[in-house]
């Protein structure tokens, strides 16, 4: 008994101690890097350390409370198994390079690689969000500040000035507050479990185009002439504009709240069939594309439509990439035979 409850023990330690590494290792990452030290938040970085800390502090106990058959292998232990296999692997394939030529190359298990890519999604993609939200969050907080009484309120140019900056940045608060949980939170009981991660250098390539530092880099190239605050000719042309603007933004955070805890890049967390994706595939990326466009059109030129041309073009091939690396579950087969259009109702 008392050997059974010592290996228990040992047995849950072992994987809890290798996730405790890799987390603790990230955090020292985010703190001095420069890039990292630069870009995030003081919040971020206190928000991701109090995270890391809860995760060691509570994540003692579960692997030592949960019973051993039900203790899942953790991906720090994971990890670090296949980066030790397969250096042994290529250490030994190198030595037998020219002595055997059917000696078989290092490989990598697919459930080896769908934890080593979902970390990396994770490490990139967390501190991302819990950013994005405060920044959302203090534009939220200081736009309410600034809200003038009832009278002053329901007139055009509150609305322009006043009320419309206010609800871009709340919709945006909501949506990277779902995908900062998304993000933090894998479970069972959340419908949330990784299923897969987009393997493909492509599918890669075009969604980290869309995120710091690498969107900075394609602007550098592709400048960016799409702007929340521009005016419309007039006050009664901008007001009727951001009205559009603004249920554009709506279809695009409620496909946020579709997805709920599955919110997250790279990845197939289970398929979601309801509100907008009952109607198109990719709602998100069409109602934020077409308020890019909308907002274009005051300073259209040829570079200004060559430029917003090349984002359509990344998030066309986001969408290509995501349909190629969801297909492969049956759900998403099934799904993509009921919902027949990519990102207009009828059209296409």
């Amino acid at each position: 008994m008392i050997r059974h409850f010592r290996g228990k023990i040992l047995h849950g330690l072992k994987h809890y101690l290798f996730n405790i590494l890799l987390i603790w290792l990230a955090i020292l990452f985010y703190r001095y890097n420069p890039y990292y030290k630069s870009f995030l938040l003081p919040l971020t970085q206190s928000a991701l350390f109090y995270l890391a800390l809860t995760y060691t502090v509570l994540g003692l106990f579960f692997y030592i409370i949960l019973p051993i058959e039900r203790i899942p292998k953790s991906k720090g232990l994971l990890i670090f198994q296949t980066f030790k296999r397969t250096l042994i692997d290529t250490w030994r394939y190198l030595k037998n390079f020219t002595l055997d030529t059917n000696h078989p190359p290092p490989k990598i298990e697919k459930h080896e690689k769908v934890a080593i890519l979902f970390v990396l999604v994770k490490l990139y993609f967390l501190p991302l969000m819990l950013n994005f939200m405060f920044g959302n969050y203090e534009a939220v907080k200081s736009g309410l500040g600034t809200l003038p009484g009832l009278s002053t309120l329901l007139t055009i140019n509150s609305f322009n000035n006043i009320i419309f900056p206010l609800l871009i940045s709340l919709v945006f608060f909501i949506d990277t507050l779902f995908f900062t949980f998304g993000y933090t939170f894998e479970a069972g009981f959340l419908k949330n479990k990784i299923r897969s991660v987009e393997t493909t250098a492509l599918g890669w390539i075009v969604v980290l185009l869309c995120y710091p530092p690498f969107n900075g880099l394609f602007n550098n190239y592709s400048d960016w002439y799409a702007n929340d605050n521009v005016f419309f000719y007039s006050s009664s042309l901008t007001f009727f504009v951001r009205i559009a603007l603004i249920l554009l933004l709506f279809v695009y955070v409620s496909a946020t709240l579709s997805l709920g805890t599955k919110s997250s890049n790279l990845t197939n967390r289970g398929i979601v069939g309801y509100g907008p994706y009952r109607h198109v595939r990719h709602p998100a990326y069409i109602s934020k594309n077409l308020f890019w466009w909308i907002t274009i059109i005051p300073v259209m030129n040829i570079f200004a439509f060559l430029s917003m041309l090349s984002w359509s073009v990344v998030y066309f091939l986001r969408a290509i990439t995501e349909e190629r690396h969801l297909i492969q579950d049956p759900d998403y087969q099934a799904y993509c035979k009921k919902v027949k259009y990519r990102f207009i109702p009828g059209v296409w």
